[in-house]
């Protein structure tokens, strides 16, 4: 029974850590952070080179100034006029509520040949923002949208938090095949 417990609290812990780690529209496959937007898909890497010379996937580590770069993957998307809003989430319902008001940085629609996308942009405060990537056609009828929520500044805390349960469960789990290897081996016997 306790080692069904334990496998149990295993993969409990191991859905919230995947659930701690996943963000969103983006996801990390084969080392690159992949958006979904459509049936296509654009890479996603944030740097900021006045505080370290690492790549960022989703999160942004600190407040200041940020690079962002998004690459299309397919020709569909190189064809298509390419805008991207940063709201910052207030707890709104939808995207659209207050959205002027609610907009970080607005990068016009605009075709990218290269599939390229790039801008640069201080975030002076922390907190919880949503990333919009639009791609539409010329003629409108087709348009695609990737929505992914971020935070700015708050690695730290998630990275703590993730520790904390994961070296919890570890605690427990240890505690668990102690009890079950020794002390109850030990009743047994007696």
């Amino acid at each position: 029974m306790n080692v069904r417990f334990l496998g149990a609290l295993l993969l409990g812990v191991a859905g919230f850590a995947g659930q701690a780690w996943a963000h969103g529209g983006v996801s990390i496959d084969q080392g690159q952070c992949i958006m979904k937007i459509g049936p296509d898909t654009m890479t996603f890497t944030g740097y900021q080179p006045q505080k370290s010379r690492e790549q960022f996937c989703d999160d942004i580590p600190d407040a200041g100034p940020t690079i962002i770069v998004l690459d299309a993957q397919q020709d569909e998307l190189r064809d298509m006029a390419l805008e991207i809003r940063i709201l910052r989430n207030v707890g709104q319902k939808d995207d659209n509520e207050n959205m002027e008001a609610n907009t970080e940085i607005y990068v016009a629609p605009k075709k990218y040949k290269t599939g390229t996308l790039n801008f640069d942009y201080n975030f002076t405060k922390k907190g919880n923002f949503i990333g919009l990537v639009k791609a539409r056609n010329d003629d409108g009828s087709k348009e695609y949208v990737s929505r992914f929520p971020f935070a700015v500044g708050e690695t730290a805390s998630k990275d703590l938090l993730t520790g904390l349960v994961l070296g919890a469960a570890g605690l427990i789990g240890f505690g668990l095949y102690y009890k079950h290897a020794f002390i109850d081996k030990k009743k047994a016997a007696a």
